[in-house]
């Protein structure tokens, strides 16, 4: 609300006036209108600046004496007020524009800070998170013919209400020729396209349960009975623009989710966390629909019966808590190192910091363990500080993997505020790189896989399981964060190698693990002219896994090379033409035979396969890796 003209003081009435003019006309000229706080009116910045000024011509119009000579005559009185007032200018000045901090890393708890920060600002963005330039609207807001829900949730899928300090990792991409774009967009509609086709014959034929069997039409509850796929599924929906099915998903959820049907019941933790509690988390943050925040915290508290009074939580769980099992022997490392991107964002978004306290101890546990190979950890560890592990065999892929990628992922979703997550996560690159590394006998440089190694010997066995696919895209991801060049190379190179994996097979599929004949030479292996991998040894299902697709998504979004769109979609198009079948898609028995299709699609399928696919040909303002860390289920967490 401006002041009245009968406020002001005579002298400074014409001028006043005028400002009143301009500051009118720009308010027709932008469509805006001057925002009142709370607290009293909105004054520019200019406008207060210019106070001082109209004083000082004021000054000097009644009192024109001169001790000064020059163009302008002032006297001692005078200068002195000058003085005064440029003090004033500039003190208004540093107040309408105040310095920015640097920050310091403080005491208290980044997950409790970050808690508060959530529940009082919700939707605050960044001014380090800038719009890409990508084809269509700039930054995240949704174009005029959306409304409502469809607009919120279309912003947020990009980005809206993220925020870091971090820098920026993604490629900054131009905009597109019209070749590229409708290239793209056909390989996207083709996809998108896909995922419909299997959601159809979910909802067909599995409604509510855990798993559609693709051939057969049945379904199996093999993931607790809670409608694995139903949750998996919901911010895929929700990312493809699927808003009737999320909408009828949605109430779903809201009236038939039951986590306490059958209470003695013993359930996987693992799986439970990154399908089920991921699952609402991530929909959650693209939703803003409360009922999936409610779902995570009921889910969340059920959770905690798996600790037990103790630091590592058992493998299976009960809703009862009197039903829980004790725990036996060893703990498998995966299991228990996968659960701190969903227990931290729960803390945040409850307010609540029992989850991350509980998730943050694993690792701090974990982090005195020292090992024959620095940094590396066997499949399963003891509920132990300063443990030692010796004679295990290293590997990054099955019952171990997502330990070493959430060691990352914890460190970016926590803004680089706990240093200890970094220097994890380094020292077991350092030692994937000196002792897992294997290459090929030819001595190109353009693929490399990671092998197993025995700790003790040293030696290398020439087996690379497909889960371990993933550690390409987190190589790239802390190349850029840490700036270690050669890490990106690597990482281009295990991509490759997954990728060779898939190309040479009959079906155009990779294998559940590649085995290659060792080379007289150590660290060196043999490829077969025919499959790549040794045929005979390998294990040759394929069950519809994401891994490759993954790590050649993130390496396309950290590099723009269009060669990793290019290699994404023949992968799509051997999944079409050897695993769809009338209901949804299938895995395969072999991959080198197309008729060996198995009865099962499980629910990562549409959660993680199909949602990199279509985020490889979408805009890449749509899951920015600036603005999301994704779960090892894919599912997107905001950056707030």
């Amino acid at each position: 609300m401006e002041p009245s003209a009968s406020s002001r003081s005579p002298g400074q009435n014409s001028f006043v006036v005028d400002m009143d003019k301009e500051q009118d006309n720009y308010n027709e000229s932008t469509h805006t209108t001057p925002f009142t706080s709370p607290k009293g009116p909105f004054i520019s910045p200019g406008t207060a600046a210019a106070g001082p000024l109209i004083g000082l011509k004021n000054l000097l119009d009644r009192n024109p004496a001169t001790v000064v000579s020059g163009r302008y005559s002032i006297n001692l009185r005078q200068l002195f007020v000058l003085l005064l007032i440029l003090m004033g200018v500039t003190t208004l000045w540093f107040i309408a524009n105040p310095p920015q901090s640097l920050g310091t890393e403080g005491t208290d708890s980044p997950v409790q800070d970050t808690a508060k920060q959530a529940i009082s600002e919700p939707d605050s963005h960044h001014p380090h998170a800038k719009p890409i330039d990508t084809p269509g609207p700039a930054g995240y807001e949704a174009p005029p013919e959306l409304t409502g829900s469809a607009k919120e949730r279309y912003e947020r899928v990009r980005g809206k209400g993220a925020s870091t300090s971090l820098k920026n990792i993604q490629f900054q991409f131009a905009q597109e020729t019209e070749k590229d774009r409708l290239e793209r967009e056909t390989r996207l509609k083709a996809v998108r396209d896909g995922f419909e086709h299997a959601w159809k014959g979910y909802k067909t034929h599995a409604w509510g349960h855990d798993e559609v069997l693709p051939i057969s039409g049945g379904f199996k509850d093999n993931f607790n009975g809670w409608g694995a796929t139903m949750i998996d599924s919901l911010d895929s929906l929700v990312i493809m623009g699927f808003n009737d099915e999320f909408d009828e998903a949605l109430e779903w959820v809201r009236t038939k989710f039951d986590m306490t049907k059958n209470p003695a019941a013993q359930h996987q933790f693992f799986e439970t966390v990154i399908r089920y509690l991921g699952g609402f988390l991530s929909t959650y943050d693209l939703t803003g629909e409360k009922v999936l925040l409610d779902k995570a915290e009921e889910l969340g508290n059920i959770l905690l019966n798996a600790f037990q009074g103790r630091t590592f939580p058992n493998g299976r769980f009960s809703v009862e808590a009197s039903s829980n099992m004790p725990a036996y022997g060893g703990f498998v490392l995966a299991e228990i190192g996968t659960i701190q991107l969903e227990f931290t964002r729960l803390s945040v978004l409850t307010g609540n910091p029992t989850y991350d306290t509980k998730a943050r101890k694993i690792f701090e546990v974990l982090g005195t363990a020292t090992s024959q190979l620095p940094g590396l950890l066997p499949a399963f560890v003891q509920d132990t500080d300063g443990h030692y592990y010796s004679n295990f065999k290293a590997a990054v892929g099955g019952m171990v993997d997502s330990y070493y990628e959430y060691l990352l992922k914890e460190w970016i979703l926590l803004d680089g505020k706990v240093p200890k997550f970094r220097e994890m996560f380094e020292s077991s690159v350092n030692s994937m790189k000196k002792y897992m590394v294997s290459r090929p006998e030819n001595g190109s440089q353009e693929y490399a896989i990671f092998g197993q190694t025995d700790s003790a010997s040293k030696n290398i066995d020439n087996n690379m399981e497909h889960l371990a696919c993933f550690m390409s895209g987190s190589l790239a991801m802390g190349s850029k964060y840490f700036d270690r060049p050669d890490d990106l190379v690597l990482a281009r190179q295990i991509a490759e190698g997954c990728y060779l994996g898939y190309h040479h097979t009959a079906t155009g599929l990779g294998p559940e693990s590649m085995v290659f004949q060792a080379s007289n030479k150590a660290g060196q292996f043999v490829t077969d002219p025919d499959t790549f991998f040794n045929k005979h040894l390998s294990r040759k299902e394929y069950i519809l896994r994401p891994e490759t697709l993954e790590s050649l998504w993130i390496l396309y979004r950290l590099t723009g090379e269009k060669k990793y769109q290019d290699k994404a979609w023949e992968i799509f198009q051997s999944l079409e033409k050897s695993c769809r079948t009338p209901i949804a898609y299938t895995g395969l028995r072999d991959v080198t035979d197309i008729n060996s299709q198995d009865d099962r699609m499980e629910s990562f399928f549409m959660a993680e396969t199909m949602k990199y696919l279509y985020l490889m040909f979408a805009a890449p303002n749509v899951i920015s890796l600036d603005n999301f860390v994704l779960n090892t289920e894919a599912h997107p967490i905001l950056r707030s």
